[in-house]
């Protein structure tokens, strides 16, 4: 029968303790501001999407009424209120009023019929900063004018002419 001598400690050090917990902190750390990112890139794709749902419920709208929802601000942008855009809530064209994923709002103005903006639906997007919009955008107005501009911003902007 062998007996093994007992050779001293098994257990850790403090210093040993330490720097591992430092490791796995900065470990943590490393993969949560890279998460920051991400989280920002989805809420960008969701405000795109929903974005896109409301443009597509203004057009059944439209399709309905022959107009398009009122502004409930003239002369300015409708942004973000409680009933934002409650028609197409009580039409059942979507389900609840929109609000934005973050802590930005989204905005609506109707520029009418006979032009290539008609109603305007804009959010803000976190990751895009550039001067042509993304894929699918409107930028009608010059550089510095309005929302929507040419010039360099993080507006994504949809054009829903009629």
């Amino acid at each position: 029968m062998l007996f093994f001598a007992k050779t001293g400690n098994k257990g850790f050090t403090l210093i040993e303790l330490l720097v591992v917990i430092a490791v796995i902190g900065l470990l943590s750390s490393i993969v949560l501001v890279s998460l920051g990112g991400v989280r920002a890139k989805a809420r960008d794709a969701r405000r795109q999407a929903e974005l896109k749902n409301l443009q597509t419920a203004l057009l059944l709208y439209y399709d309905k009424y022959k107009k398009m929802p009122i502004n409930r601000t003239p002369g300015y942008g409708y942004c973000d209120h409680d009933d934002f855009l409650q028609e197409l809530v009580d039409e059942r064209l979507v389900g609840s009023t929109p609000k934005d994923p973050g802590s930005r709002v989204y905005c609506y103005y109707n520029y009418g019929p006979g032009n290539n903006i008609g109603a305007l639906l804009v959010g803000t997007l976190e990751t895009y900063r550039g001067t042509t919009g993304l894929p699918g955008t409107c930028r009608p107005w010059a550089p510095g004018v309005n929302w929507c501009s040419q010039s360099d911003n993080s507006f994504h902007c949809l054009c829903t002419p009629y």
